[in-house]
């Protein structure tokens, strides 16, 4: 059996199959740091704490193809700006359940977003752990 790959195969940037097996991608947000208010205890009501965003967007199959038909796509971008535009609103958020929860929410409203995995980390929590969170996996409701 030969690895080489069959003459339909052979290269072609625009087939999807050449490139990877069901023709999603991960789009990636990694150590995103902003100043938020967050937490349950009274020692951290109000003031800010530096809290790290990291999040994966599976898109969905064919994402490639629909981006280069529609112009579409799922833009980093604008879930960089929705987590920025939330810590700056000045709300205090008691669970980083709750941040993550609203990331999710917010990415799967792209419908080129099939599943999204937040995980949000509290930096200045304790000395000997470089910090302390939650990760959240969420897909698109059928």
């Amino acid at each position: 059996m030969s690895s080489r790959p069959s003459a339909g195969h052979a290269g072609n940037p625009h087939d999807e199959t050449a490139l990877t097996e069901d023709g999603q991608d991960l789009i990636l947000i990694e150590g995103l740091l902003v100043p938020a208010e967050i937490g349950v205890f009274e020692s951290e009501k109000g003031r800010t704490q530096s809290v790290c965003f990291d999040v994966e967007i599976r898109t969905v199959p064919g994402y490639r193809r629909i981006v280069r038909e529609t112009g579409t796509f799922v833009s980093y971008a604008d879930t960089v700006e929705f987590i920025q535009d939330k810590a700056a609103s000045g709300g205090h958020t008691e669970l980083v359940e709750d941040w993550a929860e609203a990331v999710a929410a917010f990415v799967l409203t792209n419908p080129l977003a099939d599943r999204v995995t937040v995980k949000v980390t509290k930096l200045d929590i304790f000395d000997e752990a470089a910090g302390v969170g939650i990760r959240i996996c969420r897909k698109r409701s059928v």
